[in-house]
């Protein structure tokens, strides 16, 4: 026999070099290749007077004010006056990227008042007149880096009044004329450090206010105040005594304010007052006794007919329309939308020419759009924009050129858009779909500015969230300004993979953004990534998961939207992607996980709605999968879950809460032989196993025994050889292993202890070999190594994400120890996270997902230049020898071994390129012809075979396959041979 060394050079013409020294993770394809449009997210910045819905962008002059962040100076106060050149940033009050966060945005004369957070002084009252020099803090109410922060800003004469802490008399009533001196405290209601937190200011007139205040005795009740101490009062203690009426909702009908309140007779209803005591009283009891009609009206303001319209409920009809006029005679209801006591409610009143246009429920149409003159008999429902009992819930109301324009949705064509309505159906009609499809662009804060409507909407595909500006046609409808131009890439979020070595096609889920998550393979090229099947046609999902290689097919679980989420299998074509079974009849879902190849079987656990979820197993054929052992009897569940191979063993995590809990649980093949291994923690309480993991032959794993908390743990099948490893986390407290990936070394996992926080850890196998590996994040902080199911392995190393504290979670290796553990690459630059979550080995190379800013979530490939040794596949045996081996590393000795035939000869063979099958029905990777006789074996039942790596660089990246073949003369099956392994030499 040749030489080892010179044998694997000889091969080397002949075999496929993959990997190279180590390189930076390279994107294979950008699945989703759609750009994501920077949002700036204009908003109004508003506070709607008298606690009202705060409609539109509030103007001053020619201009309208809005908050927009342009990605880099964060969120800020921005004017326009609707074309794009005349849009521009009034200020950076916070500089750099950081937000001020500009809000209740009110205008006095050409002055804006506001109040603002400029990075130094808190949350503090600001002032504008449009330009960057005229933007000043007009006083630190609350000295030094701590916030005053005013509320309820509203005009008082050429002032504003609101509320603010001066972090001495708390929330209190505050007055300002725009300067330092002239921003005083007008009264502490509540005397001392406690709060009256005055809200909802009205004015009544030009000088005076109305609000709700707590003076620590009455309760919130109704107060007044023209800005001076002495002018400010309670006009009426409404709910006698400590007890609070809360005042809220004011709006003015003719020379009465109304308002909702609540009394100790009559409950929540409605109120008016015209600033005094004797002024002060109920309106109408609109639902008798002290349950209270509850009047909304959040959405109300207009007048019709010297009305305003709200929804309250009589305790006869439900929530529905109503009208009052301040009296008590025309406060009536309206319609009754939803007939009966159900409730059809009322919201976004509007007066557009001679009605009230708004949306309510009929209990047919969903929320619709309605109008009323306020009559019965001139209250109609519009139009049915989204057909059926679906809803499209029409907001942001305005009139324009006498027609109602408005932001509604029908999902089944287009989304929420912007949409016109003359008052009749025919009329009715969308003005254009911006984000073309089913999207949404979601007009809203519909402002009237000059000639036109300016509002923000989101187009989807070219600009984002922005100001659009609208003339109610859709060729009048467009951007004003990008304020955030440029965008990022979309993710297509690649999730599940799986690898076929035999092939070195790795598959995966990913969305390209059009027909939703489906199956998708990639060699680690980009023109060899696509789309294997749209499993559930269309835009929709089947999800694709828990991949795994059998019998030359990969087989996983999807859902085609007409069987539910059942057992599928695909050659890699679209032809050759088919179900398995539908397990469990019909659209219901069986829904198979943890699929484990066994004895050239494939176990899984599904739920076929008779057994609860239980063990199956599969041929691959609809016939032959079947329910192999109903673990807790009846339609309850044992819910196997983590299903491990070790050795000639299955092990999983089960229970019977009849017997054991939850327990770790072993299978020979038999269902008389899938028994719990040991019950750890004794009775029907559980130990809960997770994460199982083979190495050496055992199963490793996480459990509870009650005493020492959640640990590592191992067994070999039998209960006294069922331990825990270590107690890293002493006592009764938990280390919580997670993701534990069995390497050629020993066992890496994410572990916690009240040092560290979750960091790296590796175990040999023993209690003194197993302890912290590096502690990323120095201190209690964690660097949280993740990587789902676990880590993956690359011989003696392993490849995961964490995050050091500095860089975000980012993708890291580690050979176990702190030296060796370090970050692959910073693939999003900075604190932010490219946080790979999914990953799967292919021919020495990991394929992962990650983030970066731009192409969102996509596959990535990382070389390491690693050696790596991967086992797949089945062999061809009634009796199933297995083949497994340590990486290929240069100038190291791998360890081929496993379990062999009995005592009868076997014989390894190595094979470069990987050969065709040769033998009909079974699955043999050596070609006899081509194939290279390397040892003889004797299986008794396990044998192993050292194999010499030379310490020669042309020979990184060579890959080669094994295969072990038996004889078993004379029998039925003369020969037996063992699964495949791959390997890549590396260091």
């Amino acid at each position: 026999m040749r030489k080892l060394s010179s044998l694997l050079c000889g091969l080397s013409a002949a075999a496929v070099s993959l990997t190279l020294p180590a390189q930076t993770p390279t994107l294979i394809k950008d699945v989703n290749a759609l750009i994501n449009p920077n949002d700036s997210f204009p908003s109004n910045g508003r506070y709607g007077e008298g606690s009202h819905i705060a409609r539109d962008f509030i103007t001053v002059g020619s201009d309208f004010y809005f908050v927009a962040n342009d990605g880099t100076t964060g969120s800020e106060l921005w004017k326009s006056d609707g074309t794009s050149a005349g849009t521009s940033l009034v200020k950076d009050i916070y500089p750099g990227s950081s937000s001020s966060s500009p809000y209740y945005l009110t205008a006095v004369g050409s002055t804006l008042f506001f109040r603002a957070n400029d990075g130094t002084n808190g949350s503090e009252l600001w002032k504008s007149d449009g330009t960057a020099a005229g933007t000043v803090l007009v006083k630190d109410i609350y000295v030094g880096s701590s916030s005053s922060s005013p509320t309820y800003i509203t005009p008082l004469g050429g002032r504003v009044i609101f509320s603010a802490s001066d972090g001495t008399n708390g929330s209190e009533l505050w007055v300002s004329d725009g300067t330092a001196a002239g921003t005083t405290m007008v009264a502490d209601i509540r005397v001392g450090a406690s709060s009256s937190s005055p809200a909802y200011f009205y004015r009544i007139n030009p000088v005076t206010v109305l609000f709700a205040a707590n003076d620590g005795t009455n309760g919130t009740e109704l107060w007044t105040s023209n800005g001076t101490a002495a002018g400010t009062s309670m006009v009426m203690d409404i709910y006698a005594g400590a007890s609070s009426s809360s005042p809220i909702y004011f709006t003015r009908v003719g020379s009465k304010v109304l308002f909702r309140a609540s009394d100790a007779t009559s409950g929540s209803e409605l109120w008016g007052t015209d600033g005094t005591a004797a002024g002060t009283a109920l309106v109408k009891d609109i639902r008798p006794g002290t349950s209270g009609g509850s009047p909304y009206m959040y959405y109300s303001g207009d007048i019709l007919g010297g009305s305003i319209f709200f929804y309250a409920n009589d305790g006869t009809t439900g929530s529905e329309i109503w009208k009052s006029d301040g009296t008590a005679a025309g406060t009536v209801l309206v319609n009754d939308t939803y007939p009966g006591t159900s409730s059809g409610y009322g919201y976004w009143f509007t007066k557009v020419g001679s009605n009230i246009f708004y949306y309510a429920n009929d209990g047919t149409n969903g929320s619709e759009l309605w109008k009323t003159d306020g009559t019965t008999l001139g209250t109609s429902l519009v139009k049915d924009i989204y057909p059926g009992s679906s809803s499209s819930s029409p907001n942001y109301i305005v009139e324009f050129g006498g027609k109602a324009l408005m932001s509604a949705y029908d999902f089944s064509t287009v989304g929420r858009e912007l949409y016109v309505s003359d008052g009749t159906a025919a009329g009715t009609t969308v003005v254009t779909d911006l984000w073309p499809g089913t999207s949404s662009s979601s007009p809203s804060y519909l402002t009237m500015l000059g000639s036109k409507i300016v509002m923000r909407a989101d187009d989807g595909t070219a600009y984002g969230a922005e100001i659009f500006e609208t003339d109610a046609t859709a060729a009048g409808t467009k951007l004003v300004k990008d304020v955030y131009p440029g965008g990022s890439g979309s993710s297509s979020s690649p999730a599940y993979f799986g690898t076929d070595p035999a092939t070195g096609t790795t598959y995966f889920a990913a969305n390209d953004g059009t027909s939703g998550t489906e199956l998708w393979r990639t060699n680690g090229t980009a023109p060899g990534t696509l789309q294997v099947a749209d499993i559930y046609s269309g835009s929709s999902s089947s999800s694709p998961n828990y991949m795994v290689r059998y019998k030359n097919e990969m087989y996983f679980r999807a859902n085609d939207g007409t069987n539910g989420t059942e057992l599928w299998k695909t050659d890699g074509t679209n032809a050759g992607t088919v179900m398995v079974k539908d397990i469990r009849a019909g659209s219901s879902s069986s829904s198979p996980a943890y699929l484990t190849v066994f004895q050239d079987k494939l176990y899984f656990s599904a739920n076929d709605g008779t057994s609860g979820t239980e063990l199956w197993v599969s041929d691959g054929t609809a016939a032959g999968t079947v329910l192999f052992k109903d673990i807790y009897a009846g339609a309850s569940s044992g819910s196997p879950t983590y299903l491990c191979v070790a050795g000639d063993t299955l092990y999983m995590s089960a229970y019977d809460f009849t017997t054991v809990g939850r327990e770790v649980y072993m299978c020979d093949g038999t269902a008389a032989g899938t028994v719990p291994v040991k019950d750890i923690y004794p009775g029907t309480s559980s130990s809960s196993p997770s994460y199982l993991v083979a190495w050496n032959g055992k199963c490793y794993f996480r459990a509870n025994d009650g005493t020492n908390g959640t640990e590592l743990w191992v067994t070999d099948g039998s209960a006294a050889g069922t331990t825990m490893v270590a107690d890293l986390n002493a006592g009764s407290l938990h280390s919580y292993p997670g993701y534990l990936c069995a390497a050629d070394n020993g066992v890496y996992f994410s572990a916690t202890t009240s040092a560290t926080g979750y960091e790296l850890y590796f175990s040999d196998g023993t209690a003194a070999g197993t302890g912290l590996v590096k502690d990323i994040n120095a201190g209690t902080t964690s660097s949280s190594p993740y990587l789902f199911p676990g880590f993956v392995n690359l011989g003696k190393h392993v490849f995961f994400r964490a995050n050091d504290g500095t860089n975000g979670s980012e993708p890291w290796t580690s050979d176990a120890t702190a030296a060796g553990t370090t970050m692959i690459a910073d693939m999003y630059p900075g604190s932010s996270s490219s946080s790979p979550s999914y990953a799967s080995i292919n021919r020495g190379r990991v394929v992962f997902n990650a983030s970066t800013p731009a192409t969102g979530y996509e596959p990535h490939l990382w070389s390491p230049g690693l050696a790596s040794s991967e086992a797949f596949g089945e062999g061809c045996s009634p009796s199933f020898p297995t083949l497994e081996s340590t990486a290929p590393a240069l100038g190291t000795t791998a360890v081929l071994s496993g379990v062999g035939y009995g005592a009868n000869p076997g014989i390894l063979y190595l094979n470069a390129p990987q050969a065709p099958k040769t033998l009909v029905g079974c699955n043999d990777y050596i070609d006899l012809a081509t194939g290279i006789f390397i040892a003889p074996v004797v299986g008794s039942p396990n044998y192993s075979h050292n194999f010499g790596i030379p310490n020669d660089n042309s020979l990184l990246g060579i890959r080669v396959f094994w295969q072990g073949w038996f004889v078993t003369l004379p029998t039925l099956f003369p020969l037996q041979t063992t699964n495949g392994v791959e390997w890549v030499v590396g260091n």
